[in-house]
């Protein structure tokens, strides 16, 4: 073949190729990432246009305990997946970075409340009253009290008590 036909077949080849519709991405196409990626590095292919894998969080070491009594065993919590602490009253989440943040689940107290304390079982601090024997009373609650009825303010404080209803 002479040189100027080699030339445009080529140059022809070139501009086909050029032309030829590019694939497009499908996501629904790409691969889940494995759970079990210690390195947080596979990386799923389906045509080349899927993202990589999110990296795993490490526990950190005061972690550690909570992240292997709620099955993460290899201290590794993958992005995405969360566990609790503090009792319940914490949820730490792996974010997509490798990171581990954590938010309270505890509504806060009014910055007001004149006493704290955790009269429920979710421990979640309150504002309260104390009785005289030390037990915390929420905050808005009616009580008795022998032939009182008591009321815990709701920003807490003093048991307010008085004649029970009808014995006035």
């Amino acid at each position: 073949m002479s040189l100027p036909g080699a030339l445009r077949l080529s140059l022809a080849c070139l501009l086909l190729c050029g032309a030829a519709p590019k694939p497009t991405c499908d996501p629904s196409a790409c691969p889940p990432c494995p759970e079990g990626d210690p390195e947080g590095t596979a990386t799923p292919t389906a045509g080349g246009c899927c993202p990589p894998c999110p990296l795993p969080c490490s526990c950190p070491p005061y972690l550690e305990s909570d992240c292997e009594m709620q099955g993460f065993s290899s201290g590794r919590v993958p992005a995405g997946r969360s566990f609790y602490i503090d009792f319940a009253r914490t949820l730490c989440t792996c974010g997509p970075a490798g990171n581990i943040t954590c938010a309270t689940l505890c509504p806060r107290p009014d910055p007001a409340c004149r006493a704290l304390g955790s009269p429920l079982a979710d421990g979640c601090p309150r504002c309260v009253c104390y009785e005289p024997e030390g037990m915390a009373v929420p905050a808005g609650t009616v009580t008795a009290r022998g032939s009182q009825t008591c009321t815990c303010p709701a920003l807490g404080g003093e048991l307010q008590c008085g004649p029970a209803a009808g014995e006035e």
